[in-house]
């Protein structure tokens, strides 16, 4: 399972996939891509054919003959054509931008609607940074592809296909000449383009985890302050952007060497189209608009192609950019609704493991042959040491994981028969770091329950007897406090995320060391809330402060991944077994 989430394990280069990704957000819209098309073909057709054939007859019939009225006459019939040609290049941007837009917007929904279809392992294997660098970065990316990638090579292609078209109309050898040299130019390019693929994936690898670093630095910013870690993660992002900086001037440089390549072939082309030109003005009849109009042809060759380069360099990293973001949109959750999901109208909330085993990936083991049967309506305390499963053993009940072996059953059934939403809607969930929304205390409380009026938020935090809390704030339930929690303590923090999860009259509440990080003032009005919360209700308290769990109806004692002691306060003190010896530490040093 580890390895299949982690989107960095496969390090392949596979665009193709990322332009599949393409063809099928483009197919829905092939009416506005064919809109686009005919912009482009009609601007180049005008601009690049019929201008310029107009220009040769105006030097060749009407300035050398001094015929004025006909050189007006020519200068008419450009301006009208000129008028089509913008028209024709406004309605190419404007579709392009309304058409790149939608489809990004389709891809970054469906990006961002998969991710939240992924089980818990998909964060818990990918680093929060490098995802969000794929639903902003990549897709920005994208959108560079969709502006100055397709639209623009498109546009070159057409503009290529066009001038050697008016080459070969005014004569064949010219343009055989420039045919030539414009194939050996984007064979290079192309050659350029197959280095190019390694070192632009590894280059957006590199920002990932840059992003991802910045992010793991903002959430532990106090930490690393207060711990006087400044040098050290300093040190850590200066080696991460080090090795971006190094693998970006390696495109750069590999980049660069279209432009030498393009400024020989320039040169070779353009002299000797013109030097070629010159000698047939005197012995096959051409004329001085035609020496010219090659002259202006060939430069312009070479300014389109010059421009294939940077296009091609763009269209690279967009389709690595699209093939990362097409990673995560083939994955598939192992966590799925059953065919006939099993949804009851009430829930008792009796839970029950059986031989149950699990672990994250084929090798570790975080619990094993665990058997235990919580009944309804009884409070049941978690404790044991750090790191011996704790957490994850509530986290098997809401089906955050599958388990490996055995069986986990609600009501006498299996989780893997019930349906996700009303599985999930039945648990109330209040962990250590709880998540507020920048919004009102009243709004939060709307959050998973839209229908919460005031009054049954009064009435809420009446009935967890912290009403004083509310009547403390500036404007009671329409106080705006901020993500973070600052302007109000890490207890009422909690009692809001309490009364939240209360308003939807969960039967099993699941509290994961939820009096951890708060003091003693804050802890008593909190549990006096919690203990009030727990009426009627399957509770499981996972605790790190003994104190929390005496009046437990059962504690469960998990050690070494499995349970090693149950039963009451009472008769685990009295089996002075491991339980006995954290209790006597526990009176010790209070």
């Amino acid at each position: 399972m580890d390895k299949y989430y982690d989107l960095n394990k496969t390090e392949e280069v596979n665009t193709r996939n990322g332009l599949n990704l393409l063809v099928r957000h483009f197919k829905p819209y092939i009416g506005s891509l064919l809109v686009i098309v005919f912009s482009l073909i009609l601007v180049n057709v005008l601009g690049t054919i019929l201008i310029p054939s107009l220009a040769r007859q105006a030097i060749d019939n009407n300035i050398i003959s001094k015929d004025m009225d006909g050189l007006l006459t020519t200068l008419l019939y450009m301006l009208i054509i000129l008028v089509f040609t913008t028209i024709g290049h406004y309605v190419r941007v404007r579709s392009t931008g309304v058409l790149s837009q939608k489809v990004l917007f389709n891809i970054r929904q469906e990006v961002f609607k998969k991710i939240q279809a992924l089980p818990t392992q998909f964060i818990s294997d990918n680093q929060t940074g490098d995802i969000i660098q794929r639903l902003t970065g990549n897709v920005e990316s994208l959108n560079s592809f969709f502006s100055e990638g397709l639209v623009r090579i498109l546009n070159t292609v057409f503009a290529l296909i066009s001038v050697l078209i008016a080459m070969y109309l005014l004569d064949w050898r010219i343009a055989t000449i420039s045919l030539g040299a414009t194939v050996i130019t984007l064979l290079f390019i192309i050659f350029q383009g197959k280095f190019l693929e390694k070192p632009i994936k590894e280059s957006l690898e590199k920002d990932g985890l840059v992003s991802a670093k910045v992010q793991e630095t903002m959430d532990g910013f106090i930490s690393i302050q207060s711990s006087n870690q400044k040098k050290n993660w300093t040190q850590q992002f200066e080696k991460l952007t080090n090795k971006y900086y190094k693998i970006s001037k390696k495109v750069a440089a590999i980049s660069s060497t279209a432009d030498t390549f393009l400024s020989f072939m320039t040169v070779l082309t353009v002299g000797g189209t013109l030097i070629y030109a010159l000698n047939l003005t005197s012995t096959a009849g051409l004329t001085i608009g035609s020496v010219i109009l090659f002259n202006i042809y060939s430069q312009q060759i070479f300014r389109t192609l010059d421009k294939i380069s940077y296009i091609w360099r763009i269209i690279k990293t967009g389709l690595e950019a699209a093939s990362r973001l097409d990673k995560i949109l083939e994955l598939d959750s192992n966590i799925k609704n059953p065919e006939s999901p099993y949804s009851p109208k009430e829930i008792k909330g009796k839970v029950e493991f059986v031989d149950v085993d699990f672990g994250y990936n084929g090798e570790d083991v975080v619990l094993k042959d665990v058997n235990f049967t919580a009944y309804s309506g009884k409070t049941i305390a978690i404790v044991g040491p750090t790191g011996g499963g704790k957490t994850t053993f509530v986290n098997l009940i809401a089906r955050l994981y599958d388990v490996r072996n055995g069986q986990i059953k609600v009501d006498d059934v299996d989780v893997k028969d019930w349906d996700l939403t009303t599985l999930r809607e039945s648990i109330g969930y209040l962990i250590q770091d709880t998540f507020l929304f920048e919004d009102t205390i009243l709004n939060n409380l709307k959050y998973d329950n839209p229908k919460v009026t005031e009054k049954r938020a009064l009435d809420m935090f009446k009935f967890l007897g912290v009403e004083s809390f509310i009547k403390s704030q500036p404007k009671g339930l329409d106080t705006k406090i901020d993500s973070d929690g600052t302007g109000i303590s890490s207890g009422q923090r909690q009692i809001i995320a309490l009364a939240r999860i209360l308003l939807r009259n969960p039967k099993i509440l699941i509290l994961d060391e939820a009096t951890a990080r708060i003091d003693t003032k804050s802890e008593k009005l909190l549990q006096t809330a919690i203990e009030k919360a727990a009426e009627n209700k399957t509770t499981f308290v996972i605790a790190h402060r003994l104190s929390t769990i005496f009046n437990a109806d059962h504690i469960i004692l998990i050690k070494d991944n499995t349970i090693l002691e149950q039963g009451n306060h009472e008769e685990l003190i009295a089996k002075k077994g491991f339980y006995y010896e954290m209790y006597s530490k526990f009176i010790g040093d209070n």
